[in-house]
């Protein structure tokens, strides 16, 4: 069922014979995004509750990487976002701290995303543009409590990957002819199936400045929700915080 998904994604994610013409315009981002996570896990412990404020990103996180690719021509976009992140975080009391001193989650997320986009507004200043497309998630929660005294200790771990459809905009708004503010939001999951988020939404708002033709930058705030059974146990998972992006145009 994992390669029946990675091959769909993979699917759209390549390049069609009409992305290679002359007339498409392209654009990469690197981005920084300071992850702070919530996660609430039900366990046969009982419910779990996990927060990293992003201010802690630097101690907790084990790694992350993340990237954009957009394909622009005329009214159309392709885009394409690609996140990784493992977050470890420690627990000092979880669930009765009589039986267990103290815990550790251990959380990483692997999201692809793939959709189109078209502008119903496009002028000099605005671009207001609308799509769709599909989201891929890959998910792990590992849990580890210390037992206290004779309570042994406990270990498990909830786990599952999925493709969601996902509807989104973009808004675009040059304030100058070198600053401009974006937002973005996206839906998704509406409980298809046992194949799909019960429910997911992100959004980003922020404010870029471009240097030239080729070079911009792109500072924000985004959030990330998803809701979802993994292994048989209800899970919410939240990603936040500040976001700064590199983009080049060519």
């Amino acid at each position: 069922m994992w390669m029946k998904r990675l091959l769909m994604i993979a699917a759209i994610a390549a390049p069609s014979p009409v992305l290679a013409q002359d007339d498409w315009t392209y654009r990469t981002t690197l981005y920084g995004w300071a992850t702070g996570l919530a996660s609430t896990v039900d366990t046969p412990q009982g419910e779990i509750e996990t927060e990293i404020e992003f201010e802690d990103v630097l101690e907790d996180l084990d790694f992350a990487v993340f990237g954009a690719f957009e394909a622009n021509k005329g009214r159309w976009s392709v885009i394409f976002d690609a996140m990784y992140a493992d977050l470890t975080t420690d627990l000092n009391t979880p669930l009765d701290g009589a039986l267990f001193s103290r815990g550790e989650v251990d959380t990483q997320v692997v999201m692809l995303t793939s959709y189109g986009m078209y502008s119903v507004v496009d002028d000099e200043k605005t671009r207001l543009q609308l799509g769709g497309g599909v989201r891929y998630f890959d998910t792990t929660i590992d849990t580890s409590l210390i037992g206290e005294g004779a309570v042994p200790d406990v270990a498990f771990s909830v786990d599952g990957d999925w493709v969601d459809l996902v509807l989104a905009a973009r808004l675009t708004q040059s304030f100058t002819e070198k600053f401009y503010g974006v937002g973005y939001a996206d839906i998704g999951g509406f409980g298809i199936g046992d194949e799909s988020s019960d429910f997911t939404w992100q959004g980003f708002a922020g404010v870029g400045y471009r240097f030239n033709e080729t070079w911009a930058t792109t500072g924000g705030y985004r959030y990330l929700s998803i809701e979802r059974e993994l292994s048989g146990q209800d899970t919410t998972t939240e990603i936040y915080g500040p976001y700064l992006g590199l983009q080049i145009s060519f």
